[in-house]
């Protein structure tokens, strides 16, 4: 492998241009490691001199810093929760452990509805709730993405474990560490490419009549949603952070001289640990290792040994060991389902062809 070919480079920024004019979105960021070494970094648009929201490919980073307390003997993954936070034994979630909530199997995806956004930015009621909740199936029986509570849960464990709150967990175990420009949340809005909803189709929605994407980006544009941790949807960085992010991953834990994780360890959590035609969730077939998007029907989860994760339809992130890529494709749109994955596809493609011309 030798990098990226200028031509390779030059075509992933032509479709990253073709995107943002064809009005998909307003602002959009695009960075790709080959082999540890940054082949390209680019800002368009709104995001130039941003930071971008990442949404669900914040998981993944909470995710490593769960790994990273088990290689240190802080925590086992098949111990209830409720054995380092007794208070979440409720509503029959007594059995569920840290790897039912990594591979979407808890049972209690759904945060309460009427939730006031208004104090996201309260850690101590965010735990609270998320204790409260009842499992809505036999925790490991059934698999059921959860769009937030995955990271209050995995949050509060890292603070029973560890003590620190979960953003500074990540940030002085995983973002310093790694040189990311990341944090989960911020204090500062004008720092981010704000979300914009470009289409309120989804699959739940086909016909986009119930404003869903609206009510998305009304809830994410919130001071209250900026500053919270929310460690599943609010990590706020970079696109070339979270593929430095990736890099660290596909060279099996380090990147320039910074260990985060063993190899082995890397290895178990990027493959398949569950799979399902129906996710009980999303009603669409998904497929997880302990933290990762796994395999699937669609790029680039298509491809042997790819993981890693997508984000509110707007965003991806991943890493590609076959090819020594990491990459993270960050817009600031939220689309319907076929523009998202159109506008995917496009780059992954782009990006597979410049590493094909220069190997």
């Amino acid at each position: 492998m030798s990098g990226l070919t200028s031509e390779g480079k030059e075509r992933i920024e032509a479709v990253a241009r073709e995107h943002l004019a064809r009005g998909w979105h307003t602002g959009a960021q695009v960075a790709v490691y080959r082999d540890g070494v940054r082949e390209v970094d680019l800002a368009l648009g709104a995001a130039e001199g941003k930071r971008m929201l990442w949404f669900s490919a914040t998981k993944p980073v909470t995710a490593v810093a769960i790994h990273v307390l088990v290689e240190r003997g802080q925590l086992d993954l098949d111990a209830p929760i409720a054995d380092v936070w007794p208070e979440f034994a409720q509503g029959g979630k007594e059995r569920v452990t840290t790897r039912h909530v990594l591979t979407h199997q808890g049972g209690f995806p759904v945060f309460p509805p009427d939730f006031d956004m208004h104090r996201a930015d309260d850690w101590a009621l965010i735990a609270a709730t998320t204790a409260a909740l009842p499992a809505q199936w036999e925790p490991g029986t059934a698999v059921g993405y959860h769009p937030v509570t995955y990271g209050f849960a995995l949050g509060e464990v890292i603070r029973r474990v560890d003590g620190r709150e979960p953003r500074d967990f990540l940030r002085e175990e995983i973002f310093e560490p790694l040189r990311m420009d990341a944090s989960l949340g911020t204090a500062h809005p004008q720092e981010v490419a704000l979300p914009e909803a470009m289409s309120e189709v989804t699959f739940q929605d086909p016909e986009g009549s119930e404003g869903r994407t609206t009510a998305i980006v009304e809830r994410f544009r919130m001071p209250e949603t900026l500053r919270a941790q929310m460690p599943a949807a609010n990590g706020i960085g970079t696109a070339d952070a979270l593929a430095r992010f990736y890099a660290m991953l596909v060279n099996g834990g380090e990147l320039d001289g910074a260990r985060i994780l063993r190899p082995e360890t890397v290895a178990e959590a990027t493959r398949v640990h569950v799979q399902t035609d129906l996710d009980l969730t999303s009603g669409l077939p998904s497929s997880f290792g302990l933290g990762f998007i796994v395999g699937g029907l669609f790029a680039p989860f298509d491809q042997p040994g790819v993981f890693g994760h997508s984000g509110q339809q707007c965003a991806i992130a991943y890493g590609d060991p076959a090819h020594g890529l990491a990459v993270s494709y960050l817009t600031n749109g939220l689309h319907d389902p076929y523009v998202v994955q159109v506008r995917t596809e496009e780059m992954v493609w782009a990006i597979l062809e410049a590493c094909a011309s220069a190997s």
